[in-house]
């Protein structure tokens, strides 16, 4: 077999190259990034969101009053203009209601992008969900990640985890490295090309719903179905309000908190998560968001008791499967979901229309667990 080098010169030559690639985050410092709105801009629409993100985060500048945040189920469970409306309605103002939401759950997201939103804006109200059971990295990391920015938070996860966000770092310095050389080009606005929320989940660009996407597809298999365009339906089952449960002592034992061990990169981030909402003034609120492979579970199933766990104050709120789709079919609750993991736009206007007035509360009067 012949060689790889054809000297000891070139193979010093590899190896110093390698060596280079591999030290350019740490090379590279803050001095050879783009600005962090880069970031959100070359991610674009394929895993999130993000460049509707980057204009929430860097463009917009006033307060919001109410954050949804998190990845995919956040963003396609809740009717964020539906929300907006009835919250300014109960304050008589205009108020601002926004979903900041992304493809792929972990903890690891949610901490990034909250730090970039409340650096930039004051959010009253964060909600969020149960995002542990994402098992690795979000693959738009080395969008979001940058040594030079957050090379610091790595010292508090183990060497593993350590490795793979920078490696994350060192897969998107050449990106960094051509948004330094080339300013980014202005998305086109006027006549954007369809992105992925309309070509696979067939909803509405997000960022004509304040963020929140209205999949209006039919249900199908995540893994080998075609999508196919359905019409929305209006069901009439028989849930209500007053079905929705905010965790107290009187009504904790409808909750049932996990046992399980998780990544240790998820609990690091969900709890330097608890840590920026603390130090901003946000007040958080965890949402139990419905899964459809939990439509008859009579109790609302956490990772953890949000409240201990991230040590800060958080209102824990729910509707149980049971109660939610009290009085349907197996085919009617199917036709509230486009898979099993994601409401369609009637599941989302059914479950959001009776799980507002708790949050509306939870805004007006933070909980103190």
């Amino acid at each position: 077999m012949r060689p790889a080098f054809d000297n000891p010169r070139q193979a010093a030559a590899f190896a110093l190259l390698l060596l280079f690639l591999l030290a350019a985050p740490w090379l590279a410092g803050k001095k050879l990034l783009p600005p962090r709105e880069q970031a959100y801009a070359s991610a674009g629409w394929d895993w999130g969101a993000y460049p509707w993100i980057q204009k929430q985060i860097f463009e917009e500048t006033n307060d919001i009053d109410i954050a949804f945040i998190g990845s995919s189920r956040m963003g396609f469970d809740i009717d964020t203009p539906y929300v907006q409306e009835k919250l300014d309605e109960r304050l008589g103002r205009k108020t601002v209601v926004r979903s900041l939401c992304w493809l792929g759950a972990g903890f690891d997201t949610v901490y990034f992008v909250t730090k970039d939103l409340l650096e930039h804006r004051h959010v009253k109200t964060l909600v969020f969900y149960d995002e542990m059971v994402g098992l690795e990295a979000n693959p738009e990391a080395p969008c979001w990640f940058r040594y030079g920015d957050d090379g610091g938070l790595l010292a508090g996860l183990p060497f593993q985890d350590r490795g793979i966000y920078y490696f994350a770092a060192v897969i998107g310095m050449p990106e960094n490295l051509l948004e330094l050389a080339t300013p980014h080009r202005a998305e086109n606005t006027n006549h954007p090309p369809p992105n992925h929320y309309e070509t696979f989940f067939k909803a509405v660009n997000p960022e004509l719903r304040l963020g929140s996407a209205a999949a209006l597809h039919s249900f199908v298999d995540l893994d080998s179905d075609t999508p196919t365009n359905v019409s929305a339906y209006s069901p009439s089952g028989r849930a209500h309000p007053a079905d929705v449960i905010v965790y107290d002592d009187a009504t904790k034992s409808n909750f049932v908190f996990s046992t399980r061990s998780f990544p240790a990169f998820q609990l690091y981030f969900a709890r330097q998560f608890g840590l920026l909402a603390q130090a901003h003034g946000t007040h958080l609120v965890l949402l139990h968001l419905p899964l459809y492979g939990d439509r008859t579970s009579p109790k609302l199933e956490e990772s953890k008791f949000w409240p201990d766990f991230l040590k800060a104050p958080v209102s824990m709120i729910g509707i149980p499967a049971d109660r939610l789709f009290a009085g349907f079919s197996e085919v009617e609750t199917e036709r509230l979901y486009c898979d099993t993991l994601h409401l369609d736009q009637s599941g989302q206007k059914y479950f959001t229309s009776l799980i507002t007035p708790a949050l509306l509360e939870a805004y007006e009067k933070p909980t103190n667990h």
